[in-house]
């Protein structure tokens, strides 16, 4: 596909088999970008979004691994760069997302959450800035936070300080590595994936959640998809270190 911004780019994405990793990847196919999808459990999925990318004209291939093993980060960015000679574009967007009181979160469980959300994302960073550092047109790497980075989260503790440690990390890599390697963040709000549905279950609490948020809807994962590719193209080559809120202004109802 010789076609649109991101063509000729190589773009590595994590958690690529479903929700905001999936319409990435299809977003990046359709500017022409190859693409490595990486999965852990969702091998049917991945295989789909490799067939529909392969429709829209692009070239992908699956990355079986797990973003909270230091190993297999490694092994992802590398297999990425031995497929097509290169790594343009890094997308960290695996995470998970348990809720902890803030009162009865255990250690174990919060170490746990701190490797899957900031750690894996540090080491995968860390290995493709190796790469891009060393290319003629260096890279660009986005982190996928939270609104729950941005303010308190006393129903999930360790998700929302992961989340927040990815802001804090993006800023210090951006600062790092410039000016070959940009790095930005985004920080989506209620955004309809399989998370928002056991959110908000009911027509009842989703009505509730648009009530708070000025634009009277949730999210799509689509309109993320959209705010990625703009920080991999050349259109966002002045920006880095920075982290945009999507999340339709619910932040400016609750405070945050």
């Amino acid at each position: 596909m010789g076609d649109g911004r991101l063509a000729g780019r190589v773009a590595l994405i994590t958690g690529a088999s479903r929700g905001f990793g999936r319409a990435i990847a299809l977003a990046f196919a359709r500017e022409g970008a190859r693409i490595a999808a990486n999965y852990l459990s969702s091998r049917r999925e991945a295989d789909g979004l490799v067939a529909e990318a392969g429709r829209l004209g692009a070239e992908a291939f699956t990355l079986l691994g797990d973003v909270a093993r230091e190993d297999d980060a490694r092994a992802l960015v590398d297999s990425t760069v031995d497929r097509f000679g290169r790594l343009d574009i890094l997308v960290n967007n695996a995470g998970g997302s348990p809720a902890a009181d803030a009162s009865t979160a255990s250690p174990r469980f919060f170490a746990a959450v701190i490797a899957i959300n900031l750690t894996g994302m540090m080491v995968f960073s860390q290995r493709a800035n190796n790469v891009m550092q060393k290319q003629d047109e260096g890279g660009s790497i986005v982190n996928i936070s939270s609104v729950a980075g941005l303010t308190a989260t006393p129903w999930s503790v360790a998700y929302g300080a992961s989340k927040a440690g990815v802001i804090n990390v993006t800023k210090s890599f951006a600062v790092a590595w410039g000016p070959r390697v940009r790095v930005n963040c985004i920080a989506p709000g209620l955004i309809w994936t399989e998370a928002a549905a056991f959110l908000a279950p009911t027509e009842e609490a989703r009505s509730e959640a648009r009530a708070m948020i000025p634009l009277n809807r949730i999210g799509e994962v689509e309109e993320i998809a959209d705010v990625v590719q703009f920080l991999c193209s050349p259109a966002s080559r002045y920006i880095t270190g920075e982290t945009i809120v999507v999340d339709g202004g619910s932040r400016l109802r609750s405070g945050g």
